[in-house]
């Protein structure tokens, strides 16, 4: 019965992903792959509010680097890379010395601004999940959603600012990597 079902669940995505994929063949394909590169700020300060303390987010070596790649008219598939440095304070506590940061994730972003605007080739609006690996002391995994938006100065060019919720595996076994919030800007490029 579960073979069934999941028969069922792939046959209809497909199905949904060519009937999208019809409709959106006579638009351009000139932005099927685009390139991200800017800095990023963590916080891992022990809030649960996103934007609480942003002022003490840790911004030391801030580099973040992505390659997005459209899946369909809605659905785009992101894999980025980000590092940065904690040197003041986790989760309330004081640092006495200075820890790495490396993080990668891959992301499924759905854009939404069709949806709310006609003609909105001037933004692009997306929320998305995804999973990523990130290190401070020791490697852990997480879950992730974001939220964010792309403004096109130029149509090949434009900057995105994305806010990272980064729910951490296994937060209660580990000291330093456990969950924090990441907000990026970065320079975007349609390959």
């Amino acid at each position: 019965m579960r073979k069934l079902i999941l028969f069922l669940v792939l046959v209809s995505l497909i199905g949904f992903d060519a009937s999208s994929q019809s409709k959106f063949a006579d638009r351009v394909n000139d932005d099927v792959w685009k390139l991200s590169i800017g800095v990023n700020a963590v916080g891992s300060l022990g809030e649960r509010q996103p934007f609480s303390r942003i002022d003490e987010f840790e911004f030391n070596r801030p580099f973040a680097i992505g390659v997005e790649g459209r899946w369909n008219k809605y659905f785009y598939i992101e894999q980025d890379f980000t590092m940065n440095q904690f040197d003041s304070e986790i989760d309330n506590g004081q640092l006495r010395e200075t820890f790495n940061y490396y993080s990668t994730n891959t992301y499924l972003k759905y854009y939404f601004s069709e949806s709310l605007f006609k003609n909105a080739d001037w933004i692009d609006m997306f929320v998305g999940t995804g999973l990523g690996l990130f290190i401070v002391e020791e490697v852990n995994g997480s879950g992730n959603a974001l939220l964010g938006g792309t403004l096109w100065i130029k149509p090949k060019f434009g900057v995105r600012l994305q806010g990272i919720a980064k729910f951490a595996f296994d937060a209660s076994d580990k000291v330093y990597d456990n969950n924090h919030f990441q907000y990026t800007f970065q320079l975007i490029f349609k390959l």
